[in-house]
């Protein structure tokens, strides 16, 4: 059995071997052992304004669970304008029962289910960001160390004296967290965690002994889930939060991140896979919670992937969510996986299997009813490929479909490099690779 990437793979630096992974992700199979699952295609959950969409919340016992959204620099109410949302930061929306506030970077904004306003700010400044915890609105005084609250439950109402200044680090707070009712405020050189104390004149506290000497690249880079928390570091590594932070990811996306000048990580989750997504200048990667594997989030002839922060798409005013192939809006799902296999000496080989999932395409008439698959070789370390090679996965019900390449000819140092590419929006999983005298098991 040749091995396969289970995680994207791309290092400049000693020029090895690309392992990409695009639109693939690991999970174990009591039947199969680990496979490489395909991503679900976007399907779209609603059109708001013109794009491209900042920002998009919806809340259970918030104004009957309605969305609210930033798109096109304008705030929404399902799809009913509510007026303009000023500023060229990173969106939030801050959300509670009875009241909803929003920020680009700019003014703060609040819609109390009659009239939509901008709020009287201390000082007049700018905010980087606005959430909600504990009966506090808490707003980040952009350029400053100070962030401020609230009056109880009332977002329009903020006093100059309501504030408090992180103590760590003479930085400016470029965002913030909340996990488990603690507040985790992250500067360019250090995160400080802040406990709830229930004080009125200041409800909130740092925690002594409690911070990392490790920052935020900037606004935009700190997304909580799963009790714990995910950034990027002043030093453009991608950690998770622990007893120390903990840098996930590996040292490509390190070199990724190193390349790109803008920064963004939000979360998307497709079924039971939570995905940790950094979204760079031209490509957004996925870090898999439940796996720690890494693979290329891709939309077919984007620069990027459409789907940023909220679902959102980074052009239009479209909405997504993960649906099912056949019936999801997102036509054309680009998937990409590498394997291979070290060589110190030639070696010929007259038969590649792909063990993978066939005759299962959801057409019955039209483009997609025999999708095809497409394979290709490397015999110099992913430096240059041969040409594109397709095949066919079957009609719907031919199960015993087998997916093989043939005569591919002698590889020598550094070894045999494949690629499987489909882009036919049907399902899509591989369970292995085999070369002629390991063949087995093929679906």
């Amino acid at each position: 059995m040749l091995d396969y990437g289970k995680g994207a793979y791309s290092r400049s630096r000693g020029n090895l071997p690309p392992l990409d992974t695009v639109n693939m992700f690991v999970e174990q199979s009591a039947s199969q052992g680990v496979v490489m699952q395909s991503r679900q295609p976007l399907n779209e959950v609603a059109e708001i304004g013109l794009g491209p969409v900042q920002a998009s919340v919806v809340r259970d016992g918030v104004f009957d669970g309605d969305r609210f959204t930033i798109s096109g620099g304008k705030a929404y109410r399902g799809t009913t304008e509510l007026g303009t949302v000023t500023g060229d930061g990173p969106a939030s929306i801050a959300v509670r029962s009875g009241e909803v506030l929003f920020n680009a970077g700019g003014p703060i904004y609040s819609y109390d289910g009659t009239d939509f306003i901008e709020v009287t700010f201390p000082d007049d400044s700018n905010v980087t960001k606005v959430f909600y915890t504990s009966g506090y609105f808490i707003a980040l005084e952009s350029g400053t160390g100070y962030w401020f609250f609230s009056a109880v439950n009332d977002g329009r109402t903020w006093d100059a004296l309501d504030f408090a200044e992180v103590e760590t680090e003479p930085d400016a707070i470029l965002d913030a967290v909340v996990l488990d009712g603690v507040i985790a405020f992250g500067g360019k050189n250090s995160i400080e965690f802040w406990a709830f104390t229930g004080n009125a004149d200041l409800p909130f506290a740092p925690i002594q002994q409690r911070v990392f000497e490790q920052g935020v690249i900037g606004s935009g880079c700190m997304v909580q889930e799963d009790n714990t928390f995910f950034w990027i570091g002043a030093d453009k590594i991608p950690y998770r939060n622990g007893d120390v932070p903990q840098a996930i990811g590996g040292d490509f996306l390190v070199e990724r991140i190193e390349a790109s000048s803008t920064y963004r990580v939000y979360l998307l989750k497709d079924q039971r896979h939570k995905f940790v997504c950094v979204r760079l200048d031209g490509e957004t990667w996925a870090y898999d919670i439940t796996t720690g594997e890494v693979f290329e989030l891709r939309s077919y002839g984007r620069s990027n992937f459409r789907c940023g922060p909220d679902y959102g798409d980074d052009e239009t005013g479209k909405i997504w969510e993960f649906g099912e192939y056949g019936s999801a809006t997102e036509t054309l799902v680009e998937r990409i996986l590498t394997a291979g296999e070290r060589l110190l000496e030639p070696k010929i080989y007259d038969n590649v299997t792909v063990e993978c999932e066939v005759g299962t395409t959801p057409y019955l008439t039209g483009n997609y009813t025999d999708p095809t698959i497409e394979f290709r070789t490397s015999d110099d370390g992913g430096n240059q490929w041969e040409d594109w090679v397709a095949d066919t996965l079957g009609e719907q019900g031919d199960y015993r479909k087998i997916i093989e390449y043939r005569a591919l000819g002698m590889f020598n140092l550094p070894g045999f490099l494949a690629q499987i590419r489909l882009t036919d929006p049907v399902p899509f999983r591989v369970s292995g690779f085999y070369d002629a005298g390991n063949a087995k098991g093929r679906a």
